[in-house]
């Protein structure tokens, strides 16, 4: 798998592991699900041989516990052992010899994945004597749990043409019965499944089976149905994608590489014992596949139709309704588009476009971009007039400071200033900024609530989710934040800045005027009621007064975000902030920031800030409902003139 994408599918499963976690030990309030009993596994033990998803599932594990979210990983070796990734560095992790694992002394909370691909084994009866080795080895320790995560065997269409899918039993028995003269794979696969069925009946009941079918992913071609790897060198060599009407005919179950990882934790943890799932992430045709490609590659591959009726269609489909019992929920799975594009560009050594992630603004992130350069430059030039620092912050800093220039896939500029030259600025933008803007923030009465003031471009809509519900100006922006000092004594700086994170959230349920759908549905619904005996601006001063309560504090070190982003992080240091230097930005400008950045990216993005993010966290960061440039649509003179914004609805406006 190459290294940027094995990079990306690494992230994502701990992020998706460190979510799952906290919402498995945190159930919503008052939902009455009950917490009694449950517990994090503290050692994960990978058994595999070298098929696909063990491969995949020891770095995955190494990666979440590099994360701090698991204590132990250890991996063992059966048959020929693990095929390793080239790409990822398995210090002190690479695969023991199997007689290891049984001579460790008996465990508790530890997680037995066991790993098996039914077309791929060599030694059927090693395999069967390690399920039951590695049974009997768990069962000695308290809360262990055994996962075998069973890549099918190829098995045949359903021979009743009006069923589609077949459940945990009717597979079992479909396999057992109903085909005939089985394969050595389908052979070795019912007798894992026996095996499985006579050690919980002897009293080991700790095991679960979770069946995977024809898994495919960077890296990975193990889908039986169609070899998608075969299929992508010849489309790309002839440059065109031929789909007939056989492709249509026969409808199979895949299953994405993360997501064979991903469920096989959703069975460690909320799997019954005993139980068997079949787990799948789409039921797709071979014409299905080959259309999503060149919906993928439109630009490289034509798209070659052949086809006639669709008389008779078959299926050797598994169904998963079962596996909504443990929790699962259809909107953790890979979207079919995503998976196949990221194992199409491994195959073909490809470069991923970006601009999938930022499609939300139908091409205008370009032009947006313009625009807030220009709005910089004019902000830039009244504090030149009058004497006011201020510094690139937040993405725009790391931006300026990784790249050059803005980070490619930002939506937003983002200033900041300590707290004497952001009183001044606020104070001359009401009154001397350009026509073309406006100065939004409480204190002005523009109907903005936002606790970070911001500058924006008149005729233009720049809406978020969470704003677009009220009537005000609400163009393209750019955020001025303000940096206050703060007590030198750490704790009383933490608490000082908590305090103001909750009142800061605070002003956004009651500027919001009902509660959000999330977590805190209830809490804010609760609240509410008792948040309207005041108006907004009750909190915005009370907020503010608890802002600049160390205004005038000499040799102050350190300051907190007033923007609530970092509160819940506590004050950081003010060194470096105080002075600027100047830097090359985009369009050849010269932007500020802080002569010693380091501090404060270091704060708000970790040490490690400057490498790119994996691929899927290159999105931009905000949640648009509406993005509308007007008259700034194109680069011309006309915009800047064209009829003013009315914001109760464009037939409200007048004509120039």
């Amino acid at each position: 798998m190459q290294k940027v994408f094995l990079e990306d599918e690494l992230a994502a499963v701990v992020d998706s592991y460190a979510k799952f976690t906290s919402r498995y030990m945190h159930p919503p309030k008052l939902h009455g699900i009950s917490k009694k009993g449950r517990f994090l596994y503290e050692k994960a033990y990978v058994i595999s041989d070298s098929n696909s998803l063990g491969r995949f599932m020891l770095p995955a594990f190494v990666s979440i516990k590099r994360k701090k979210k698991l204590p132990t990983v250890r991996a063992f070796s059966v048959a020929d052992g693990f095929a390793l990734y080239d790409d990822f560095d398995y210090t002190e992790y690479e695969p023991e010899s199997l007689e290891n694992l049984f001579e460790l002394p008996k465990s508790k909370k530890t997680a037995f994945m066991l790993c098996i691909d039914c077309e791929k084994v060599d030694s059927h009866e090693e395999w069967l004597k390690t399920i039951r080795r590695v049974a009997e080895f768990s069962s000695k320790g308290r809360k262990n749990m055994c996962i075998i995560s069973l890549m099918l065997p190829e098995h045949p269409a359903i021979p009743d043409a009006e069923i589609t899918s077949l459940s945990e039993r009717e597979f079992s028995f479909f396999m057992e019965k109903r085909v005939k003269n089985h394969t050595k794979a389908q052979k070795f696969f019912l007798d894992v499944e026996a095996l499985c069925r006579t050690l919980v009946n002897e009293g080991i009941e700790n095991i679960n089976i979770s069946r995977v079918d024809n898994l495919f992913g960077p890296g990975c071609n193990d889908m039986r149905e169609f070899d998608i790897e075969a299929f992508v060198k010849d489309a790309f060599e002839k440059g065109e994608v031929t789909v007939d009407s056989q492709d249509y005919a026969h409808n199979f179950t895949c299953t994405y590489l993360r997501d064979a990882f991903n469920f096989a934790v959703q069975a460690l943890y909320c799997g019954r014992q005993g139980h068997v799932y079949n787990f799948i992430s789409h039921v797709v045709s071979k014409a299905l596949i080959k259309t999503t490609i060149h919906e993928c590659f439109k630009k490289e591959l034509a798209l070659k139709i052949n086809c006639d009726k669709v008389e008779n269609e078959t299926s050797s489909c598994l169904n998963t309704l079962k596996l909504f019992q443990s929790g699962w929920k259809a909107g953790k799975i890979v979207p079919l588009q995503a998976a196949l594009y990221h194992t199409v560009l491994n195959i073909t050594n490809g470069e991923h476009d970006n601009n999938k992630n930022i499609a939300v603004y139908a091409g205008k992130l370009t032009r947006i971009k313009d625009l807030e350069l220009m709005m910089l430059k004019d902000i830039d030039e009244l504090c030149k007039k009058h004497g006011i620092n201020y510094f690139l912050c937040g993405g725009t800093m790391l931006g300026a400071v990784r790249y050059g220039h803005s980070i490619p896939w930002d939506d937003d500029l983002d200033i900041g200033m300590l707290r004497k030259d952001f009183d001044k600025f606020r104070e001359v933008s009401m009154k001397e900024q350009k026509g073309i803007y406006n100065y939004s923030s409480h204190w002005c009465k523009s109907g903005a609530h936002y606790i970070v003031d911001k500058v924006r471009l008149n005729g233009t809509y720049f809406s978020t989710k969470y704003s677009s519900i009220h009537e005000y100006q609400d163009g393209l922006f750019i955020d001025v934040l303000v940096y206050d000092q703060t007590s030198n004594i750490r704790w009383i700086g933490k608490l000082h800045s908590r305090i103001l994170h909750t009142l800061s959230k605070m002003i956004e349920v009651r500027w919001y005027e009902r509660p959000r759908r999330g977590k805190n549905f209830r809490k804010e619904m609760l609240i509410l009621p008792f948040l309207r005996i005041f108006p907004t601006d009750f909190y915005h001063k009370i907020y503010e007064w608890l802002l600049v309560r160390y205004k005038n504090k000499k040799n102050a070190k350190y300051v907190i975000d007033s923007t609530g982003k970092l509160q819940k992080k506590g004050p950081f240091s003010i060194y470096g902030l105080e002075e600027i230097q100047r830097v090359d930005f985009d369009g050849g400008f010269k932007a500020p920031i802080p002569m010693d950045y380091t501090n404060y990216l270091t704060f708000d993005y970790g040490p490690n800030y400057l490498p790119e993010p994996v691929l899927s966290k290159r999105a931009a960061p905000h949640n648009f409902a509406r993005i509308d440039l007007g008259g700034y649509i194109f680069d011309t003179e006309e915009g800047k003139n064209y009829r003013d914004v009315d914001v109760r609805g464009e037939l409200f406006e007048k004509d120039c």
